[in-house]
């Protein structure tokens, strides 16, 4: 088999698949609702327009006159009714009775329910994926004509749950009635879009009998208008998408940066802080030292005092805390009574033995002494 004859049938069963998911879903429900909203938002003028671009052209043939009205969603009105007497001037007065501004609208003639048999079929779900050839092989069971001796449509009416039969409308005329009346029409007969008929509200069913090789061929400029806008839409998403990225990164690169850059303010500052807290501890013992460092003249000057006239010393040192004295004196053993007077010495004691001089003729000492104020005398 050519592939050219195979290729739409495999492209046709997933988009009909497609279709039926998307049919069967809240979407189109929720489109329907934010379109009208979006629409509610828009100048008058624009409503307006939009309401016109959307509105289709209705053709009845009523008796000798063809009748010309515009429809809109639920509204109808009627324009005109242009005799059919001479069928070479239809189409200059539907073109004088629409007006450049209606002239490219839609084009539906529409039959009189009397001439259209209409039928509820019951289907599985299965049979919508491809429901159009599972009609053609049911007309003959379900109705008295043969495929080839009408043209019908079919719409689903109610989608049943999963495993359950789905109710279909399907509507026929007989292709001798619609051959006759695209006959009476004449030339407007090509410039047609569908042939429809009206249900019992009123208002056109939606089908369409006219074969697809009859029906008007437009121009897709709409609708690559309406791609191009799509993908222009994709792409501002996009770019404004990357361009938030970017805005992110960059926002994020600056916070990194400022961070490393308190960072190293902050090492500063403890380092300073430890430089601080090490010099503060050099001063605080330094100034314990020289709390704890007697001051040798007033050292000097209470030993003076407190020793007896015949005592000199040889030596005086002062090593953590404690005073050494290395003298002779001749009351050498009255040296620690006198010494204990001292506010500034404690415990004195004398360090060995008290060792008599033949050349001098005195005694020789040593007495050791705690440096610091003493409990009674504080």
């Amino acid at each position: 088999m050519p592939l050219a004859t195979t290729l739409p049938d495999v492209i046709a069963a997933p988009l009909n698949r497609l279709a039926i998911r998307y049919a069967e879903s809240p979407l189109p429900r929720f489109f329907q609702w934010w379109g009208g909203e979006l629409r509610a938002l828009l100048p008058a003028r624009w409503r307006e327009t939009l309401s016109v671009e959307a509105a289709q052209v209705l053709l009845e043939i009523d008796g000798e006159a063809l009748r010309v009205a515009t429809r809109s969603g639920s509204d109808e009105s009627e324009i005109e009714r242009v005799p059919l007497a001479d069928r070479d001037e239809l189409g200059r007065l539907l073109a004088t009775a629409l007006g450049e501004r209606r002239s490219g609208l839609r084009r539906v003639l529409l039959l009189s329910p009397a001439q259209v048999l209409r039928r509820t079929l019951q289907l599985p779900g299965a049979a919508l994926e491809n429901l159009r050839a599972v009609v053609g092989f049911e007309l003959d069971r379900q109705t008295p004509f043969k495929p080839d001796q009408v043209y019908f449509d079919c719409r689903v009416v109610r989608r049943a749950a999963a495993g359950r039969p789905a109710d279909v409308e399907l509507a026929l005329v007989p292709r001798t009635t619609l051959d006759r009346q695209l006959e009476v029409l004449g030339p407007l007969s090509v410039g047609l879009d569908g042939v429809d008929t009206r249900g019992a509200d009123g208002a056109p069913l939606g089908m369409n009998f006219l074969p697809p090789e009859r029906r008007q061929r437009r121009a897709r400029s709409r609708l690559w208008f309406n791609l191009a806008l799509a993908a222009a839409a994709l792409l501002l998403l996009w770019l404004a998408a990357w361009q938030s990225l970017e805005n992110r990164r960059a926002a994020v690169l600056e916070l990194e940066a400022v961070v490393d850059e308190r960072r190293a303010e902050a090492r500063q500052v403890n380092q300073l802080r430890g430089a601080l807290t090490d010099a503060a501890a050099g001063a605080n013992f330094l100034a314990v030292q020289r709390e704890q460092q007697p001051m040798m003249l007033v050292l000097l000057a209470e030993l003076t005092s407190l020793l007896p006239d015949d005592t000199y010393l040889e030596r005086f040192s002062f090593d953590k805390g404690q005073v050494n004295l290395t003298g002779q004196s001749s009351q050498a053993a009255q040296l620690i009574s006198a010494l204990q007077q001292s506010g500034t010495l404690n415990n004195p004691a004398l360090a060995g033995s008290i060792q008599p001089d033949a050349r001098t003729g005195k005694d020789r000492f040593t007495i050791t002494a705690g440096y610091g104020a003493t409990e009674d005398a504080e």
